[in-house]
């Protein structure tokens, strides 16, 4: 019983067959290769520790000498690049004394923090 049909017309000529056959061992030796070192990442991709979860709270500082606190943002505010992770007794410490340190009104932290009710 043949096999299905090919997607192209094969040649008659032994020798051409011979050559496609090489070509095609070739090809699946490369896919293999290739297969394998993907594995492989994958692999080592599932044995890596995974991320830590980012901080509750954030402080962002000001740039120059002193570096004062200048801002707080919840954890996962995109608006600050800069900074440090922080408790939360710690930023409702810094937006009850210090007054030139704002709440990011993006993500509005010290509603989080209840502190818009006193």
């Amino acid at each position: 019983m043949p096999g299905p049909e090919p997607l192209l017309p094969l040649p008659p000529a032994l020798d051409q067959l011979l050559v496609i056959r090489r070509w095609l061992e070739l090809s699946l030796a490369g896919v293999d290769v290739k297969i394998a070192a993907v594995r492989t990442e994958e692999a080592e991709k599932a044995q890596r520790l995974p991320l830590p979860p980012p901080p509750q709270w954030w402080v962002e500082y000001g740039i120059g000498v002193r570096r004062t606190p200048e801002r707080v943002h919840t954890g996962d505010c995109s608006m600050t690049s800069r900074g440090r992770p922080a408790t939360a007794q710690s930023v409702r410490e810094i937006l009850l004394t210090a007054p030139s340190v704002v709440a990011c009104p993006l993500c509005r932290p010290d509603s989080d923090l209840g502190l818009l009710d006193t």
